[in-house]
């Protein structure tokens, strides 16, 4: 017997297992309010009923409620609706969900559950990039992906991800839409988004305590320089090679912690059926090769699959090529 779904099925971030619309066509959200109802401060994020519901927990807020303002708050939402697309989505993509999202809440509810510290390595949500994007202190690492792709979201998944882990983490991102706060994340939207003004945010950082252990730049085709007649948008080879080189200055810089750049880039050429990833496909982003510790090109060749070129990496062999799960 083939069974209807009354609305798009979630994930449940607690316990991973799928999220089902109840007979009223309705799920239930929790996350944490401040003053009022509306004013989400985490979350919400679809859940289960219990023991899901008293699983779900935040350090940076659960020991505040009850105090300023602060309260658990649950809601029902109807699943078809399209606001709670809306509310949720950032959340929890339907189906193909970022696997960030859930192992973030699955990571933070054990946190309070006393499980143990998370090791020091930077890391991303699929296992596979590990190595391919190699985020170690001090390294410089570019990762090419094409515009309107789940890939392009790279740089996001991989900073909540490592937020979610109990990294501090700086993302650099003028086009980023609203989303909501994540602990231990900070969201810089500034324009122009220059090298100048990405130092002075993790210096500023550093000097109030909290020096970002990984930096995440989205992305170099929103990047500036400062000219004679005002900031211009970084283009030429020349322009590139310069914000590179001051990227990769950063990662070495020890008053900021020496922490780890990732740069996302867009690639250029389009897709050339039957023909593999090129570095040429970064177009002028190319000159990156020059100071960048790893380049590393992904293009999707099925629904759950991309193709991952690493076109140089200092700490190991390139030109490697490998298909990775994403």
């Amino acid at each position: 017997m083939t069974t209807t779904r009354k609305g798009p099925m979630y994930d449940c971030p607690v316990c991973l297992e799928p999220l089902e619309p109840d007979a009223n066509g309705t799920i239930a959200a929790v996350g944490f309010t401040k003053d009022r109802p509306e004013n989400w401060v985490w979350g919400p994020y679809p859940v289960h009923d219990e023991p899901c519901q008293a699983r779900i927990a935040d350090p940076a807020f659960s020991n505040r409620v009850g105090t300023d303002g602060y309260e658990k708050t649950t809601i029902r939402l109807t699943a078809q609706a399209p606001e709670t697309r809306q509310l949720l989505d950032h959340w929890a993509q339907i189906m193909d969900s970022s696997y960030v999202v859930r192992y973030s809440v699955k990571f933070w509810s054990d946190t309070i559950s006393g499980t143990d510290e998370p090791d020091g390595k930077e890391m991303t949500p699929w296992p596979e990039m590990d190595e391919a994007l190699n985020l170690a202190s001090a390294h410089f690492s570019c990762l090419g992906t094409r515009s309107r792709s789940r890939e392009a979201q790279a740089g996001y998944d991989i900073a909540v991800h490592n937020a979610a882990r109990g990294r501090r983490v700086a993302m650099f991102a003028p086009d980023l839409t609203p989303r909501n706060p994540v602990p231990n994340l900070t969201i810089d939207r500034a324009r122009p988004l220059t090298t100048e003004h990405i130092e002075y945010v993790l210096r500023d950082m550093a000097e109030r305590g909290e020096r970002a252990s990984l930096v995440v730049v989205d992305r170099l085709q929103m990047m500036s320089r400062h000219g004679e007649d005002g900031p211009f948008r970084v283009a030429s080879p020349d322009d590139i090679d310069e914000a590179s080189r001051e990227l990769k200055s950063i990662a070495m810089t020890e008053s900021l912690g020496t922490p780890s750049v990732l740069l996302i880039a867009r690639l250029e050429r389009p897709r050339r059926e039957g023909r593999p990833l090129d570095l040429d496909d970064l177009g002028a982003a190319a000159e990156l090769e020059y100071h960048a510790d790893l380049l590393t090109l992904v293009d999707r060749t099925g629904p759950a699959v991309v193709d991952v070129l690493v076109a140089k990496d200092r700490s190991g062999p390139a030109p490697r090529r490998f298909t990775a799960s994403w």
